[in-house]
Parts: structure tokens; sequence; C-alpha cells
């Protein structure tokens, strides 16, 4: 059998079958096909149906339904692991923006706006004593 011959049959072979779910990255050996995501979804959908009407028409809270949930691929987990980083990096670059300040930065400006506030009273003393 040559290397094409068994590509070909590897390709060929039913999705929920182990070789195709090993490709796909299951990790639960779950063996999903297409066919049973919709189905899943479907599900999904119609729960999701229910407690809208259910709230709507009998106005009340619905039974608590669980979803389906589909089996995690390594795929999921990368991209999992991806948004982190990026969510970590996008904190990192809004940090290094956000101003700094040294104690004596502050108490410097805390001395410049008292005496500013001092000039202010002068200025209202002075306005006062005019009247």
């Amino acid at each position: 059998m040559t290397w094409a011959e068994l590509r070909d049959l590897v390709t060929a072979l039913p999705e929920d079958s182990a070789t195709k779910a090993a490709a796909a990255g299951d990790t639960e050996g779950r063996r999903w096909s297409q066919h049973t995501y919709m189905q899943a979804t479907e599900v999904n959908l119609l729960q999701l149906m229910a407690q809208i009407l259910w709230k709507a028409h009998l106005k009340g809270e619905p039974p608590q339904m669980s979803p389906v949930d589909p089996p995690k691929l390594a795929v999921d987990e990368e991209r999992d692991a991806l948004a982190e980083a990026r969510a970590a990096r996008n904190r990192a670059v809004l940090e290094s923006f956000a101003p700094r300040q040294a104690p004596e930065d502050a108490a410097q400006k805390q001395e410049e706006i008292s005496i500013w506030l001092d000039r202010i009273r002068e200025l209202e003393d002075h306005k006062q004593n005019e009247q």
C-alpha cells in the first residue's frame, strides 16, 4: 500500500471514527460527527425557547435545564489559552499608559495646591475688605 492510498483510506473514514476524532483533537473520546453537533445545538435552542415561553406565558421560573455541551477539543484549549494571553497583554499595555506618581511628585503637587488655595483665600479676603 502506498502513502497516497493510506491517505485516501484515512480521509474516507467516517466522521465519528476514532482516527478522525483523534486527528480533530478530541480529548474526551466522545467522537461526535457534524450531525451530532447539529442535534446538540437543536436541543440547546429548544431548551432556550421552552424557558422563554415558560417565562412569557406561565409567568414563573422554568425548571432547570442543563445544556448539551460538545466535547472539548485540543483546538478549544489552545484558543482559550490564546484568549487569556491576549487579555493579559492588553491589560499590560493599558497599565503601561496609566499615569504613575512617585511620592515626591504627589508631595510637590500637594504643596502647589496649597499655595494656590492660599492665594485664592487672600483674593477672597481682599474682595471682602473692599466691600
